[in-house]
């Protein structure tokens, strides 16, 4: 291999010859004859060997490979002594200063191109041995990095795993994840491909709201993760071609997307934004994101299937409303809660006029019709605060956070309109069924502070609205 070799000679002869020899082998070579001209050469281009004459004029040989030995960014060049001197304390000491050899004058060429072969291989076998221990080094330094990272995302995971209901997995999300990842922000939707939708899962922006549904759109970076199933990481999002999100709090153009996936089935998307440091790639960002998806799409796909069965534990079979069972714990939590912060709460009680007539002048399927349509009434007449729960038979009861009797009066004023009296048709059948509802009303505190009568009360305000004549809404007045 070619190298840049400088000769240290004041005499022109020496000079000339070794440049001629050494050419000949096909190194480059620089010239000078005294300190100044050395330091020099050194300072403004590479050199990877030294022939230095012991005794330039008024300097000595032995002081500049001194000072060359000295200097940090030379001191690894190494550095052959050329003298008439055949004494051996001239050679003891040049061996002393630093040199790694000594070569006689008048030259013998091949044992010259010998020797300079030689520590050549040499200096190019220690670079390399350098290089590998730094290599090794820097592997070694890696590879306890990775362990410890490895280390912390399984108990990442385990931790993420010891909770199934989705409450639950949000609080823990909301205050490991970012840390965890070195994020400020982040977001995790689930998809609804039915209905072409994101709807947030868990999220640490604050002015998020929490029930937020992002349609798809096929220009966003969420769309392409979903369709291609490959996570995205972006340095600078501003010079992508997906649309901007238009938030203003970003930080950091550093964007990286992934998709949920739990087996071959998408189930969400990650979106991780301003990273804690500016050397992403160091820190290993992008792996320690995609590889903590992994564990985020099938703890997410568990509590999902698990949040599913419980729903359905939940649910009357029929109408699809809450049972009752799920209607009490929920009111004897609400109570509570409406209790511990002096909130309001109203509780409906209302069931079908006349339903057994139904049931016998037009048989049981049509009651089932009848009861499925006023579930879905009462459906779309409550708030999403609200729970609604089919009591038992034809009877149906409704809790209402935070609302007083006034207000609920107007939720039940909204369902008797667009339920009671509405003719409902008979599949198969050109006939009609019309049906009534009477509602009663309850509230806490304003009638009790306990749950069993504030139920008793409602259901007693049922009764008044039935001997009253049906079709009405009547309140409890003590």
């Amino acid at each position: 291999m070619k190298k840049n070799i400088l000769i240290v000679d004041d005499d022109f002869d020496t000079r000339f010859i070794l440049k001629r020899i050494l050419e000949n082998e096909g190194h480059s070579i620089s010239l000078a004859q005294n300190e100044a001209e050395t330091f020099d050469i050194l300072f403004n281009m590479p050199i990877h060997l030294i022939l230095l004459d012991l005794k330039l004029g008024n300097s000595c040989g032995f002081e500049i490979c001194k000072k060359i030995k000295n200097n940090m960014n030379l001191s690894s060049i190494p550095i052959i002594s050329i003298s008439v001197s055949q004494l051996e304390e001239d050679m003891i000491k040049a061996i002393e200063y630093g040199f790694v050899d000594f070569i006689g004058k008048p030259f013998n060429n091949k044992i010259l191109i010998t020797k300079i072969a030689s520590i050549i291989r040499m200096k190019e076998e220690e670079e390399q041995l350098r290089k590998s221990r730094k290599d090794l080094i820097r592997l070694n330094r890696y590879t306890a990095i990775q362990k410890e990272l490895l280390s912390q995302e399984a108990e990442f995971s385990r931790d993420l795993n010891q909770f199934l209901d989705a409450e639950s997995k949000k609080e823990f999300i909301r205050e490991k994840f970012s840390n965890f990842v070195g994020a400020k922000l982040f977001t995790i939707f689930s998809i609804d491909e039915s209905k072409r939708e994101f709807k947030l899962f868990v999220s640490n922006h604050e002015d998020m709201p929490p029930n937020l549904i992002v349609p798809v759109d096929k220009d966003s970076i969420m769309y392409e993760v979903l369709r291609t199933k490959n996570h995205i990481f972006l340095k600078d999002f501003s010079k992508s071609r997906h649309k901007k999100s238009g938030r203003k709090k970003y930080t950091s153009n550093v964007v990286c997307t992934v998709p949920l996936m739990s087996g071959h089935r998408t189930i969400g998307v990650l979106n991780v934004n301003n990273p804690d440091f500016s050397d992403v790639e160091s820190f290993d960002f992008e792996g320690r994101i995609v590889r903590t998806s992994r564990h985020l799409a099938v703890s997410l796909h568990n509590t999902i299937l698990f949040e599913k069965v419980r729903d359905l534990s939940m649910r009357d079979s029929m109408t699809g409303l809450y049972n009752f069972r799920h209607f009490l714990e929920t009111l004897r939590q609400e109570i509570a809660s409406a209790e511990r912060y002096e909130e309001p709460l109203s509780c409906i009680m209302l069931d079908i006029d006349n339903f057994k007539s139904v049931n016998d002048n037009y048989g049981h399927h049509v009651g089932d019709l009848v009861l499925k349509e006023l579930a879905r009434s009462v459906s779309i007449s409550v708030r999403s605060a609200d729970i609604p729960a089919r009591y038992g038979g034809d009877e149906f009861c409704i809790v209402l956070p935070k609302t007083d009797k006034t207000l609920a009066l107007k939720l039940a004023q909204r369902l008797m309109k667009l339920f009671s009296g509405k003719e409902i048709r008979i599949p198969d059948n050109s006939r009609r069924v019309k049906v009534t509802i009477s509602i009663g009303i309850a509230a806490f505190p304003e009638d009790t502070r306990n749950m069993e009568e504030l139920m008793k009360m409602a259901d007693e305000a049922l009764y008044q609205a039935k001997s009253a004549g049906k079709n009405r809404i009547v309140d409890y007045v003590k």
